[in-house]
């Protein structure tokens, strides 16, 4: 009964570090011969340190090795001891290496004084929650020296420390298919060196990558596909790799994130599976008849990724696999596919907005659905599509959803046009004497002015503000103009030269006539002798004849008159003076 997983399952990634330099021809027979092998031609491949090296990572060396390229690390104290640590690809289930070998070589830059047994372990399983420790016999020498572990509880393994207890084959095989740590020990006394490492091969013989020369720029073990201009696509590489040293149960498929429309199709199904669809997005190949990595692979071809939804949204779309073996889940990869259908920018439109009302967003005027993600051209001021009638110009503005690669976009026109109001002019400032006459602006269906008439025309005698409002052809809209009054010519004062106090009712008091606007008005009268007999800061004031109470004495008498006005908008000071004639 082939294993057939529920989505809920969880595992850790593996895959197969291919010898491709060495054996391109034999790719699939590599990774079966020699299990997961790491030799270090082209870089360190992941390899980190841990404890108390001078770097974290391994430091890659192009020549040196056994041959090739090797990874080396240095001691960066006294005391302390630090290990190779692998990479992520070593890790995973790794159940199928049971009763295999790791294997590696490694040198060490001095020998003296170095630690014969017992103390750090030279090796470190980390998996099913349990730590399995292995010493050799003989440490590295200080050329190139190789080992071979065996991989099972009868090797010389222990739990924990050396002296810790064998674990039993449940426990071993617990630890590798649930290997997540292995490290190789490098330093091996008390004093600083350096060691080297080369060759690690675990002969777990498992190895999927949907990509095999990671031509697509994934990695990992995974695909990415050339972007599509259609919702349409493979979920694998021409040239992807399947082998298990392990009968392969079951590959589940689907596609995370999905959305309705979204299916996974199989054009054909190898004759040693079996398939099953619980819905569109999901697909499970399964192992009913001795199928081999090769069937399963080939069923991986004849998949493809498609979305019949009227409207495909742009994006990368996901697709994972799981690979289930009888040791559980041993592989999880993931196929990326950038799909950017044909954008829709929506049908373009035209509109008319009255100059002076609020912003808004152009987008509004698109109708149908656009594809978010687009830009405007030109930019209005805000720069993000609001236009503004104070600030943008009218005109023609383009809606872009650009090109995704060699996918073409799509564009938009709109044309947007600002009717614009009517002015009285600028506040303005005339003479007393003369009149503004202000007029209706042609182009104006109605209008009004805030006295509630409706005249052509309106003559400015009085300062004021003076406001119209007026409906265009689509708008409506207010203007309005201040107008001032200022002083053209120096004020006309009037002041008589006699008059007679006599209560006759007829010239019986004097004063000066000041017909102007003014800001200060002082007026004094003095007798012949220079005593001042009456005074006014009002020119509306008149002056009796009376002398502090007594009855008019005629004469003769002199007054000065000092006042300030206004000429041109500005403030003007006025002296004069004269005489008046008392009569009775």
């Amino acid at each position: 009964m082939p294993y057939l997983p529920t989505l809920s399952t969880i595992a850790h990634k593996s895959t197969c570090m291919r010898v491709l330099s060495l054996l391109p021809a034999l790719l699939f027979f590599t990774c079966s011969a020699f299990g997961q092998t790491h030799t270090f031609d082209t870089g360190n491949e992941g390899w980190e340190t841990n404890g108390d090296a001078t770097s974290p990572t391994a430091a890659w060396y192009t020549t040196g090795g056994n041959p090739g390229g090797y990874i080396r690390a240095t001691d960066q104290s006294v005391g302390g001891t630090w290990y190779f640590q692998a990479p992520s690809q070593l890790l995973g289930n790794k159940c199928d290496a049971y009763n295999t070998y790791l294997r590696y070589d490694q040198f060490v830059s001095d020998t003296n004084n170095q630690q014969v047994s017992g103390g750090d372990p030279d090796l470190i399983l980390f998996g099913g929650g349990l730590q399995l420790v292995f010493d050799h016999a003989n440490n590295p020498a200080l050329t190139w020296t190789h080992y071979d572990v065996l991989l099972n509880e009868n090797a010389g393994w222990h739990i924990n420390t050396q002296a810790g207890p064998v674990p039993t084959e449940a426990e071993f095989r617990g630890v590798l298919a649930d290997l997540y740590g292995l490290r190789i020990r490098g330093e091996y006394r008390a004093q600083a060196d350096f060691g080297g490492l080369d060759n690690v091969v675990l002969e777990s013989n498992f190895g999927f990558d949907l990509d095999g020369n990671d031509s697509s720029g994934a990695y990992d073990g995974d695909f990415l596909a050339d972007t599509s201009c259609v919702p349409f696509g493979q979920i694998a590489d021409l040239d992807a790799i399947l082998f298990s040293g392990k009968q392969i149960d079951s590959i589940v498929i689907r596609i995370l994130y999905a959305t309705t429309g979204e299916a996974l199709e199989l054009d054909a199904i190898p004759g040693a599976l079996d398939v099953f669809s619980p819905n569109p997005r999901y697909i499970i190949l399964a192992n009913y008849d001795q199928a081999t990595p090769a069937d399963f692979l080939q069923a991986i071809h004849f998949m493809h990724y498609t979305d019949l939804s009227p409207t495909p949204v742009q994006g990368e779309r996901l697709i994972e696999f799981r690979v289930y073996t009888e040791c559980g889940e041993v592989a999880i990869r993931y196929a990326y596919l950038p799909v950017y259908p044909p954008p829709d920018a929506g049908p373009g439109g035209d509109t008319l907005v009255c100059a002076g009302s609020p912003p808004f967003d152009l987008a509004a005027v698109l109708t149908g659905s656009p594809d978010a993600g687009g830009y405007w051209s030109p930019k209005t001021s805000a720069g993000n599509g609001i236009f503004n009638p104070e600030r943008d110009s009218a005109g023609v503005y383009a809606y872009i959803v650009p090109n995704a690669g060699d996918c073409p976009g799509d564009t938009a026109y709109i044309s947007v046009t600002v009717e614009r109001g009517f002015r009285l002019g600028a506040d303005t400032t005339i003479c007393y004497d003369d009149v503004l006459v202000l007029n209706v602006p042609p182009g104006l269906s109605a209008w009004q002015w805030n006295d509630g008439s409706n005249r052509q025309e309106i003559n400015v005698t009085e300062p004021g503000a003076f406001i119209l409002t007026g409906q265009t052809a689509n708008c409506t809209f207010t203007d309005s103009i201040r107008v001032h009054f200022f002083t053209c010519r120096e004020c006309p004062f009037y002041a008589p030269n006699v008059f007679s106090p006599n209560d006759d009712g007829d010239n019986d008091e004097w004063q000066i006539y000041l017909p102007c606007a003014w800001q200060e008005f002082h007026l004094a009268v003095f007798d012949r002798w220079g005593s001042l007999v009456f005074s006014s800061d009002d020119p509306e004031e008149g002056w009796d004849g009376f002398v502090r109470g007594r009855a008019p004495v005629p004469g003769v008498y002199v007054w000065r008159l000092e006042w300030t006005g206004e000429l041109f908008g500005q403030p003007k000071t006025y002296r004069e003076e004269g005489d008046v004639t008392v009569l009775r």
